[in-house]
């Protein structure tokens, strides 16, 4: 959410507008705790990083390359 703040001409310390919706999020996952951050903030402060839920199944694969030794 975010909401406008201006400093207010009438002898109030702030005026705050009405909050609006940054973005659409699916935030979650099977297991919800209130001690578990979903989000973290970049720290210039211009990007989100968040667990999300999607729909869709994943196809990507994985490939594990187990006692591998590059040549000498």
């Amino acid at each position: 959410m975010a909401a406008p703040i201006e400093l207010a001409s009438n002898g109030r310390p702030l005026d705050v507008g009405t909050p609006v919706p940054l973005f659409a999020t699916s935030i979650g996952g099977a297991v919800q705790t209130i001690d578990r951050q979903q989000y973290v903030v970049s720290p210039d402060g211009q990007r989100f990083l968040m667990n999300t839920v999607t729909d869709e199944a994943s196809t990507s694969r994985i490939t594990v390359i187990l006692n591998w030794k590059p040549k000498p």
